[in-house]
């Protein structure tokens, strides 16, 4: 049977572009894949389809795109202000989800100056509740309020 795709309003697209890279930089990490390999899995396998009885939004595929080569060209730049933030917050690494989520925000808080703060954190608290119900969403929100202070001061 066909899963029908939902086509969504321009911000829910646009939230489901980051949640979804959230999920192809998490598929790079566990695979070793590069970029271009994982985006063309995951629009091929799982972009806009039902998800554990959930029908997925079809992300902004432009916005989906430069998110997850971005985080990849900028991977160094990301560790560097990662590093920082949590240095300065008393952690020193997190697992692998969280780091996908934090490199997906501070990718956008770097290259979409033109996107208010706001807007790039609240979504990907949002993204950070869509896969924890604890302190997690928390954490995320201190780690990418300090790295906007540093990107953006």
């Amino acid at each position: 049977m066909a899963t029908q795709k939902l086509t969504g309003s321009a911000k829910a697209r646009k939230s489901s572009a980051r949640m979804s890279a959230v999920q192809v930089l998490y598929q790079m990490r566990l695979n070793h894949q590069d970029a271009r390999t994982a985006l063309k899995d995951y629009v091929a396998h799982r972009a806009g389809k039902k998800i554990d009885g959930d029908q997925l939004v079809t992300p902004d595929a432009e916005m989906l795109d430069v998110i997850v080569k971005g985080v990849e060209e900028r991977w160094t730049d990301i560790d560097g202000i990662i590093a920082q933030t949590m240095t300065d917050g008393g952690r020193d690494k997190v697992e692998i989800l969280l780091d996908c989520i934090l490199r997906a925000g501070i990718y956008e808080l770097l290259a979409h100056g033109e996107i208010a703060t706001g807007i790039i954190i609240n979504d990907y608290l949002s993204v950070t509740a869509g896969f924890y119900e604890g302190a997690e969403t928390r954490i995320i929100n201190g780690i990418l309020d300090k790295a906007a202070k540093v990107i953006r001061a």
